[in-house]
């Protein structure tokens, strides 16, 4: 359990948390949701705000429930006039953010999440104007491979309002070196900093299946053509691993879930492959109890809390050089390759040969690194020292259970 740090002399400050979403919808809203209760739990007020067109992300609501984050979610619909009206209320609450700071003594931060909707920019240029701190996060939306899709919009958007942004921003974060590299060659003179995301591990959940029932290796999160999951279809049908099955499960459009399908099945492993769809926050350990190995082919990832959140309930992983976990090759819970046909089909090769005592250790060593690296009590304390600016952290004592 972490303790809040209360000896300092300076307060801590109030950080607002701007989300490009707060749909149900991935990613961004988890991490804002657990970074949130990751800084409520040592002490710093926070709140959270963003736009939403559907349900309030699950991770978003149960902070506000939880850890006392305060919530102000905006609801308006995902077009052009939509996104402007909830510009000028996110605006609104970073300015009721400052002053409440200033009444209380204290500095304010705005740790923006994303970067091409009108509500974050809104929010930092309001940071800006009321001289907060500000922090943006782009959460991998300016890599290369992401900028690629809809270029002509995301240039207007870059040229009129987004570059003059991130240029008077304090810190721009980064979760992978790849990332950092990327962003530094798009806006020169920038210096990313590398600051990981944590990890809350699923509730555990017993593993085990049937005698002679096959074993299953799995992708989980968004479908989208970035995650490289035509050329997984293509890796599994060239590895062919007698005794397996192959899940792909999470939310994406129908005619992506359709066109998966369909190219299974003229691979002529239809039989083998199994395409689902989203997995409720609350069933993700029950998820991985019934993996036997994760697969992340994505050619583009910022972070990838999927990966973590595999290994922390001990399930081995197949990812790619894309992603941030190279690493699981020298702790030896997993394989790191290119994401092509051939490196993941060698990998997913050497993964299912293995006897399942062999994978279950790997996955043993998985969780233990997870759990004792990815904690959220250490990370909100990073983001305090190396993307807030707080000077006293060195101060503070380690986090005691």
């Amino acid at each position: 359990m972490s303790v809040p740090i209360s000896t300092v002399a300076d307060p801590l400050p109030r950080v607002l948390l701007v989300s490009s979403t707060l749909d149900e919808d991935g990613g961004v809203p988890v991490c804002v949701g657990q970074l949130a209760e990751g800084l409520a739990g040592i002490g710093v007020p926070v709140g959270i705000t963003g736009q939403h067109a559907g349900p309030l992300g699950a991770v978003i609501a149960g902070a506000g429930r939880r850890s006392g984050v305060t919530v102000d979610a905006v609801s308006a619909p995902w077009h052009p006039r939509g996104q402007w009206q909830a510009a000028r209320r996110v605006r609104a609450v970073v300015q009721a953010t400052a002053a409440a700071a200033r009444a209380e003594g204290r500095s304010v931060v705005v740790h923006v999440h994303g970067v091409w909707v009108a509500p974050v920019i809104a929010a930092a240029a309001a940071a800006v104007d009321c001289g907060a701190t500000l922090v943006v996060s782009p959460h991998g939306m300016l890599r290369q491979e992401a900028l690629r899709k809809s270029p002509w919009r995301k240039r207007a958007v870059w040229e009129g309002w987004l570059r003059r942004r991130l240029v008077t921003a304090d810190a721009i974060h980064v979760t992978s070196p790849l990332e950092g590299e990327e962003l530094a060659a798009l806006l020169p003179g920038c210096r990313p900093v590398l600051v990981p995301l944590g990890i809350v591990p699923p509730a555990d959940a017993p593993r085990g299946r049937a005698p002679g029932s096959p074993r299953r290796a799995g992708y989980l999160g968004r479908i989208l053509p970035i995650k490289n999951l035509d050329i997984l279809l293509r890796a599994w049908k060239l590895a062919r691993p007698q005794g397996w099955r192959l899940a792909i499960d999470g939310p994406g459009p129908a005619e992506m879930t359709a066109s998966l399908n369909q190219l299974a099945d003229r691979l002529g492993i239809g039989s083998e492959v199994e395409i689902g769809g989203a997995v409720p926050m609350d069933r993700l350990g029950e998820h991985f109890a019934g993996l036997d190995l994760f697969v992340l082919p994505s050619r583009s990832e910022a972070f990838a809390l999927t990966v973590g959140e595999a290994l922390a309930c001990g399930v081995p992983a197949v990812v790619t050089t894309a992603a941030p976990w190279g690493e699981v090759e020298r702790m030896a819970c997993g394989w790191s390759v290119a994401p092509t046909v051939a490196g993941l089909a060698e990998a997913l090769s050497l993964a299912t040969a293995l006897p399942p005592a062999d994978l279950e250790a790997m996955g043993r060593r998985g969780r233990d690194w997870v759990r004792a690296n990815y904690a959220w009590a250490e990370v909100a304390r990073r983001h305090l020292v190396e993307l807030y600016g707080w000077p006293d952290l060195a101060r503070w004592a380690s986090p005691r259970s």
